[in-house]
């Protein structure tokens, strides 16, 4: 493996705007991450913060036993956490099956990267701590994988349909329909030396699990075994004993945090970037658990909330008490979940997809309004794996990469077809139509002197005319593409691998698909190249 680095062009203004230092930071972050000195200065500014500690610490070794041994390097970095100058390097993302789109696999390799990298710049532990949205209750967002078949992506979702709006954490897994969709997804995926060993691990950690989210943690901790991972479930009812100081502050300043936040959207508005972030003028920006279902809590007035589901009103007063009493009956949303993992972790660093680094630049006012600073925030690794085959394609059609991971093919498909033929038919065609259709026109005219009863029939018959004229153009293309075939199949080649259905690689595929096809150490084999935190995109050639 090799990395090449491109500049790309980012579809997200505010990210592309950050990338080329153009952006005034200090308006929407506490810390310049284009600074060198920035980890230094944010690991002088965390001693002067405390946290619980013992507490996470004894929760995160519980939680972790589903997953890990005691003697495996996670339970030791767990372990560092007690350390008063400890630090953790942390990101999350849904709990994808298999891990999801291959953004996960990136996002967790930018925290395991930069935690290595300061561990050893900055002589302080530094833990890789991944966050899993467990609280999220959009089963559909995360049920599927795409997989290329017949050379096209194809969608392949778990057949199972959740009656409520269940926190994933507490959906229970449908073994035998995720069994049924595994083999389905490496059917497609195509046999080799490895499925067999990969499909039994697969489904002995379905059978170890009771929710989707207990899979994904297997699966993560299966193919980043060695590195330490601490995997955290905001979904966990178990972390809620140790948020339950955050949440009696969320309630108590709960008017000024959505005010903070609507004012810092107004005025990102006013510098002309589009806030991602929907916040209704009367939420509370958290939500209440109510028989197995997830609420949005809505404000009433300052002393009151108002759940309209349920028709619940609670008091501010009533509110504090079922957060001490049932802290589990609690959960973040998204203005309210960055501030619960400050105030849970000591961050060095915060790790965002492009679409999360505007919505925390959004939040800068609200920790203010914690009386927090928000960590530094930086975008994470974008990679895209190019594999031998798609490369030689690209050098033997004389393609860009820049422009193929930005536009696709299109373009360069039709450059080459109107290269490699002779004649342009579709103009000619177009004439044709014109013409028979003046002729045919004039044709009705007269016909319609002798028998205006005809004139239906000599429209349909115009109609039938143009129709077999489009089938002419048809017949002359499928010659074309069938004379081009094995050229243009190599441009499908390579955009089914490198921007299928328009999107960027690592928003469609899933890492099991490489793994399958080159091995169990091939993320371990990605680990081990040298990346620089520079913006731009890296490219690493398989």
């Amino acid at each position: 493996m090799e990395i090449l680095e491109l500049s790309l062009h980012s579809s997200n203004q505010f990210l592309d705007h950050f990338t080329k230092q153009t952006l005034d930071v200090s308006s929407y972050f506490d810390y310049n991450t284009h600074s060198k000195a920035v980890f230094k200065e944010r690991a002088a500014d965390l001693k002067n913060r405390s946290f619980q500690r013992e507490e996470l610490v004894s929760y995160l070794k519980q939680y972790a036993r589903r997953f890990a041994k005691e003697q495996d390097k996670t339970f030791e970095n767990i372990e560092k956490l007690k350390d008063p100058n400890s630090v953790v390097v942390i990101g999350g993302q849904q709990a994808g099956l298999l891990t999801g789109p291959l953004y996960t696999i990136n996002k967790i390799i930018s925290i395991i990267v930069l935690a290595r990298q300061q561990e050893e710049e900055l002589g302080i532990p530094v833990v890789p701590v991944f966050w899993i949205a467990g609280e999220d209750h959009d089963f559909a967002e995360i049920n599927h994988i795409f997989a290329a078949k017949e050379k096209i992506p194809k969608k392949i979702s778990v057949k199972d349909s959740p009656l409520k709006k269940q926190s994933v954490s507490e959906l229970p897994i449908n073994k035998q329909k995720t069994i049924e969709w595994l083999e389905e997804v490496f059917e497609v995926f195509g046999e080799t030396d490895y499925s067999k060993q990969l499909i039994n691990n697969l489904k002995q950690y379905v059978q170890k699990s009771s929710s989707y989210v207990e899979f994904f943690e297997l699966v993560v901790m299966e193919i980043f075994q060695d590195q330490g991972l601490v995997l955290v479930n905001s979904g966990d009812s178990g972390l809620r004993q140790l948020e339950k100081p955050c949440f009696h502050a969320i309630v108590e300043q709960n008017f000024n945090i959505a005010d903070a936040a609507l004012k810092q959207q107004q005025f990102m508005r006013e510098q002309g970037y589009q806030p991602i972030i929907e916040i209704g003028k009367d939420s509370a920006n958290f939500f209440y658990h109510h028989e197995g279902e997830r609420f949005l809590v809505e404000r009433k007035s300052e002393e009151e909330f108002f759940i309209p589901e349920i028709n619940l009103v609670l008091s501010k007063a009533e509110l504090h008490d079922l957060i001490e009493a049932y802290p589990e009956k609690f959960s973040n949303n998204v203005v309210t979940r960055p501030v619960m993992q400050e105030f849970l972790f000591p961050t060095l660093a915060f790790f965002a997809g492009p679409g999360e680094f505007t919505y925390w630049a959004e939040l800068k006012q609200v920790f203010s309004e914690m009386e927090m600073k928000m960590p530094p925030v930086l975008p994470r690794l974008m990679i895209t794996l190019l594999e031998r085959s798609i490369e030689r394609n690209i050098l033997e059609a004389s393609l860009s990469l820049d422009d193929v991971l930005q536009n696709g093919v299109e373009d360069a498909i039709t450059a080459y077809l109107k290269d490699a033929t002779p004649v342009e038919m579709e103009p000619l065609i177009h004439q044709a139509k014109e013409q028979i259709s003046a002729i045919h026109h004039n044709l009705i005219r007269e016909a319609l002197k002798i028998d205006q009863s005809l004139e239906p029939m000599l429209m349909k018959n115009g109609v039938f005319i143009q129709e077999q004229l489009e089938f002419f153009n048809r017949s002359v293309e499928k010659r074309i593409q069938e004379k081009h075939n094995v050229q243009l199949s190599k441009y499908r080649e390579i955009e089914l691998s490198l921007f299928p259905n328009l999107h960027p690689q690592e928003r469609m595929w899933n890492i099991y698909y490489y793994i399958n096809k080159y091995g169990p150490q091939f993320v371990g084999d990605l680990l081990n190249l040298s990346y620089s935190f520079n913006g731009k995109h890296k490219i690493v050639k398989i």
